[in-house]
């Protein structure tokens, strides 16, 4: 439910925006905010599940998601919209992770590979189709309904939750780390809101800017606490592994910033400049997104034979290049065409994601796992947020060097930002290179030809 409802959003954003008044890059808010709140608490979200119960705390944040979704749905203006998706972003903060601490709580060790194997499904089966079932919804019902169909999918999954999971209860009390999470949290909140501040079409650029030096000051004071608390909020200590950094702080983080990107300017491309309806412009992210899930199944050999560095590498500047030719998109580019360089933009995600986030962890000790899970869905998500923002500042500001006014799409402007992340992206490149050869190979079983 989490997946499809960020993947639906973007295709909706012109129709929401006309019902709002307000321009598409604006909606940008919508979607940055819903993300932000996220990462503010998903690091609080282990301590809340060991406090009250997993089984507990999931049961009450599926029905706060689910209640969320019914008030955006419902909103009729921007800050309505905002203040639901608040809501949404802190119900998902608590229940994605805590989901998988219901499942290694309940699941035998002998079974725990075959059932993540499952449960990993959704998570690329909703951003398949979800473009496709925004498109759908947008054009023959109305916007509302994205957010609405959470209704009986989470009514669904509250009656299985309550029915088949079992109730764990809450474990010994630990200390809460209010001052790590009050520093990590602004520091968060800040840096995304100063970017999202300076994306905004009219606004000054000058109180964003301060507030994202505000934001990096906090960061500092943030990093030295932690490091020095008995029980942090978070350890650091994975980020001390050379594969972990490269794959999540370093070169993971930033080869993040243009996926991101892209998914929020195609669909602005596709339908505000290029004419295409909503339904259109999702099934052709749709080859996007199938191109992704179709190589799933080759991924493991893939590592096995070429190795994590060669594949992240290979898929990084194969997807960079795809997301760069996307530029080269117009009214009279072939749909084929659009298609296929769509298709290899999602197969090079798809191996590039599943390597690094395999990788990141392959040097982890069993003892620093939570942590260092708990600081990639940060990451993540902080990366996720950057990404539209970033795309919006690009937007605006290519409509500002062409003499038009911020906020106004056009293809020029959408060619310039697309651009631009993919240089952004390859900045990532060199954090890569650096991998040694075998990195990860007891994980992915790859030998080198030498050793062999």
């Amino acid at each position: 439910m989490v997946q499809l409802d960020s993947s639906v959003v973007a295709i909706a954003l012109p129709s929401m925006a006309r019902a709002f008044a307000v321009r598409p890059v604006d909606l940008s808010i919508g979607i940055t905010i819903y993300v932000l709140v996220q990462a503010v608490f998903l690091p609080s979200s282990r301590w809340i599940a060991d406090r009250f119960g997993a089984r507990s705390v999931f049961v009450a944040a599926l029905a706060a998601f689910t209640a969320a979704s019914v008030l955006c749905g419902l909103s009729r203006s921007l800050p309505q919209f905002v203040a639901a998706r608040i809501a949404q972003g802190l119900a998902a903060a608590l229940m994605t992770p805590v989901a998988r601490v219901v499942l290694l709580q309940a699941t035998p060790k002998e079974d725990l590979l075959r059932v993540m194997t499952i449960t990993s499904v959704p998570m690329l089966i909703a951003p398949t189709i979800g473009p496709a079932v925004g498109g759908f919804i947008t054009t023959y019902l109305s916007w509302p309904w994205i957010f609405l169909l959470n209704v009986p999918i989470g009514a669904l999954g509250l009656v299985l939750t309550l029915r088949l999971l079992p109730h764990v209860g809450a474990k010994a009390r630990q200390p809460f780390d209010l001052s790590g999470f009050l520093l990590l949290g602004g520091a968060v909140a800040a840096v995304l809101s100063g970017f999202d501040q300076v994306s905004e079409s009219g606004s000054d650029w000058r109180i964003g800017s301060a507030i994202c030096i505000a934001g990096a000051v906090l960061a500092y004071f943030a990093v030295r606490h932690l490091h020095r608390r008995e029980h942090p909020l978070i350890s650091l200590q994975p980020a001390r592994i050379h594969t972990y950094f490269a794959t999540t702080i370093g070169g993971g983080a930033l080869i993040r910033l243009p996926v991101r990107s892209a998914a929020f300017i195609l669909p602005l491309l596709f339908q505000i400049v290029l004419g295409y309806s909503a339904l259109q412009a999702g099934l052709l992210l749709l080859a996007m997104n199938g191109g992704d899930l179709a190589l799933k199944s080759l991924t493991s050999r893939t590592l096995r034979r070429f190795g994590f560095r060669r594949v992240i590498l290979t898929s990084a500047g194969a997807m960079l290049v795809a997301l760069a030719a996307c530029a080269a998109f117009s009214s009279l580019t072939p749909g084929w065409i659009i298609v296929a360089v769509l298709a290899v933009a999602g197969m090079g995600r798809s191996l590039l994601f599943t390597a690094m986030s395999t990788l990141a962890f392959a040097d982890v000790p069993e003892s620093e796992f939570s942590s260092a899970s708990v600081l990639w869905n940060v990451t993540q998500q902080a990366t996720n947020a950057l990404g539209v923002t970033l795309a919006a500042i690009a937007l605006n500001a290519a409509a500002a060097h062409a003499g038009q006014a911020t906020g106004h799409l056009t293809l020029h402007a959408c060619r310039m930002a697309l651009l631009l992340m993919a240089v952004i992206g390859a900045i990532s490149l060199p954090s890569f290179l650096r991998l040694h050869p075998d990195a990860g190979a007891a994980v992915s079983g790859h030998v080198l030809s030498g050793a062999r």
